[in-house]
């Protein structure tokens, strides 16, 4: 152990931790300094989504707009092996929903999932990694409920209209995972058309799930007070 706290302080002292954000040298422990905190915009926005074959509707909060270093930020994290960004992007959904009664009623954290092939290109799910950080700063457990089993089009390259389309059918439930009943905290790294959650929490509310909350890290552009996805 003292071997350990020893190593990691000599990493620190060649390659001291640095602002996620601007690239300024922090203290450890930290994720982003004190002015790029200061800049950032209040972590109060949500969005109405609406499943259109069901009509169910859900909640989604996605705290920041995904453009400038926030951006860069993410990037990072999903392709250029950051896994340490996790906790900032889990920070501010928390910093959002610390105030919802829904954390007060929910069973459990879940994520959107991402295929073998994809997850075994990047070496870890970064939706995954920031719903463990949220569910430990709200403390509720973390479950693997969902799994991706069809390898479809990545969802970026498409047109809008088709990204409903190609998302249909590709998630389902784990086998042997509960979910009737549960209430559902389901989190996803980018909100941009809202077809991978709507398809997501669809699938958990026909496996019963009582209640399913959204949250993304971070929004595409300007966004509607509510979602067809």
């Amino acid at each position: 152990m003292k071997c350990k706290s020893l190593w990691d302080g000599v990493l620190e002292f060649f390659y001291p931790p640095r602002c996620l954000l601007c690239r300024n040298i922090v203290p450890p422990g930290r994720e982003c300094c004190e002015a790029c905190e200061k800049a950032l915009l209040p972590a109060n926005w949500s969005v109405r989504m609406i499943e259109p074959e069901t009509g169910k509707t859900f909640v989604c909060v996605a705290p920041d707009p995904y453009d400038g270093p926030l951006r860069k930020a993410m990037l990072d994290f999903k392709f250029h092996n950051m896994p340490k960004h996790a906790r900032f992007f889990a920070q501010r959904i928390f910093s959002q929903l610390r105030q919802s009664p829904f954390l007060t009623r929910a069973d459990f954290v879940a994520s959107v999932p991402l295929s073998r092939e994809r997850l075994r290109q990047r070496g870890y799910n970064q939706s995954e990694r920031i719903a463990r950080e949220l569910a430990a700063l709200a403390g509720l457990p973390y479950f693997t409920v969902l799994e991706k089993h069809v390898e479809n089009r990545e969802q970026h390259r498409l047109h809008k209209k088709d990204r409903r389309q190609n998302v249909r059918g590709v998630y389902r439930i784990l086998p042997g995972v509960p979910v009737e009943g549960c209430r559902i905290l389901l989190v996803d790294d980018i909100l941009t058309t809202g077809a991978t959650l709507g398809e997501c929490a669809a699938v958990l509310y026909a496996a019963g799930a009582k209640e399913v909350l959204c949250a993304a890290a971070c929004r595409v552009s300007a966004q509607p007070e509510s979602i067809s996805c």
